[in-house]
């Protein structure tokens, strides 16, 4: 391999692996909006103390769907945690997911649903598949975990309680 090939590939996989890592703080929002009332920014919703869950799913995916029913089944336990679920679908596909996945969600004041209108969450948190989750401290906007494709919530919720 040539030098020039040699420094190419180091910094094709440098790019690789730096997309590859969820934002060590929580970026600032301003296309992402609240599903039942678009007039509500994410940005402006995001809490001061807790925990922040986003969680970018499609409402047709299976492990999303058993994530969300998951949660949906200990959401009492997770009240000092805000769940942010964050879709490119519209409203009717939100309704289905809950109504059919999680009906447990449902008027819960630490659980909400949003658009994203274009690909701002992707390019700002790169998932890698779906469901992607993040967990962040809501008093410094830290990270504490991400999980990529991750439908056991077993799993996330230790990483939301063991803090």
């Amino acid at each position: 391999m040539t030098k020039i090939g040699c420094i190419a590939f180091f910094i094709a996989l440098f790019n690789f692996c730096a997309a590859q890592q969820a934002p060590a703080t929580v970026p600032s929002f301003s296309s992402i909006r609240n599903v039942y009332d678009s007039n509500l920014m994410l940005q402006n919703a995001l809490p001061s103390s807790g925990k922040i869950v986003f969680i970018f799913y499609d409402p047709g995916c299976g492990h999303c769907q058993e994530l969300g029913a998951g949660i949906s089944k200990n959401i009492d336990k997770l009240k000092e945690v805000s769940f942010f679920f964050i879709s490119m679908n519209d409203k009717e596909y939100v309704d289905g997911y809950i109504n059919m996945f999680a009906k447990g969600l449902k008027g819960k004041k630490n659980v909400s649903f949003w658009k994203d209108q274009g690909v701002e969450f992707i390019e700002k948190m790169m998932p890698e598949n779906y469901p992607a989750s993040y967990i962040y401290d809501a008093r410094t906007k830290k990270i504490i975990k991400s999980f990529q494709g991750e439908s056991d919530v077993t799993k996330i919720l230790a990483s939301i309680t063991s803090r």
